[in-house]
């Protein structure tokens, strides 16, 4: 006689429950039950979501700027309601900034090399924008951040990839030549 083992495959294992915003919520508003839903995804990390085990502290909490219905919220979204600001806005000049609304967040990626070795790597990803002004965005970053968004600003030639709202967080990677930039894009 022989024996087997029969394994089923669940197809939501890796799938988790995160809040998302029920409704608009502007910056300041009070993430309360009435403005959150529960929303099932996949996902390989769920360190910046909200899960329902964070229930209690997320209700307690204001929104950083304007979130979108339907918008996962991310740990970088809410602040406790007594917390000051640690913002600091910083002008970032950016090449060919493509239209963008307050409270966007960008991808900024730095080019770097000559015309024989050129490179592109990601400097910041999911950058809040406060404002875009010609030749650049004024971006929201902590103070422990803003001198290496100036440094950047002022040495780096960025350019800036604008999310779609409500989009995650990006997964842009180096590309450094022409085959490079092919297999990237064909993924």
């Amino acid at each position: 006689m022989s024996g087997g083992l029969l394994i089923t495959a669940d197809p939501d294992r890796q799938s988790i429950d995160v809040y998302a915003a029920a409704v608009d919520v502007p910056k300041g508003g009070a993430l309360s039950s009435d403005v959150l839903r529960l929303t099932r995804i996949r996902v390989d990390d769920s360190a910046q979501l909200f899960t329902p085990a964070d229930e209690g502290k997320l209700t307690a909490m204001l929104a950083v700027h304007d979130l979108e219905a339907g918008q996962l919220i991310q740990r970088g979204d809410a602040a406790e309601a007594g917390a000051q600001s640690d913002g600091r806005l910083v002008f970032v000049a950016a090449k060919n900034v493509p239209p963008v609304l307050p409270g966007s967040r960008v991808d900024l990626l730095v080019i770097r090399g000559g015309a024989d070795r050129t490179s592109v790597s990601p400097f910041a990803l999911g950058v809040e924008v406060q404002s875009s002004v010609a030749g650049g965005l004024i971006v929201v970053v902590p103070s422990r951040q803003a001198s290496a968004f100036v440094y950047a600003a002022a040495t780096m030639e960025l350019v800036a990839v604008i999310a779609e709202p409500g989009g995650t967080d990006g997964a842009e990677v180096s590309v450094s030549s022409l085959d490079e930039a092919f297999t990237v894009a064909s993924q």
